[in-house]
């Protein structure tokens, strides 16, 4: 199994963005990141709530292609 998971939600809504999130995560071990693709700041907050809620680490964004948004998040315990 790896670590690393790259996700893209471009396009998606919050909530099916943050179950593909959920999804992806939760069979990592902890400290495995998944990086999350998105072109919607508010697809963006919903993934920062999810993952303070979660106990997940939120490990920053920056700037991705075409004007998306990489977003990092490390499994919490």
């Amino acid at each position: 199994m790896t670590d690393h998971v790259r996700l893209d939600v471009r396009g998606m809504t919050c909530s099916d963005a943050v179950v593909r999130l959920h999804k992806a995560i939760s069979p990592l071990p902890q400290g495995g990141t998944v990086v999350v693709v998105s072109d919607d700041k508010e697809v963006v907050a919903d993934l920062r709530k999810y993952a303070k809620r979660g106990g997940h680490l939120w490990a920053g964004e920056r700037p991705g292609l075409q004007g998306a948004l990489e977003c990092e998040v490390r499994r919490g315990e």
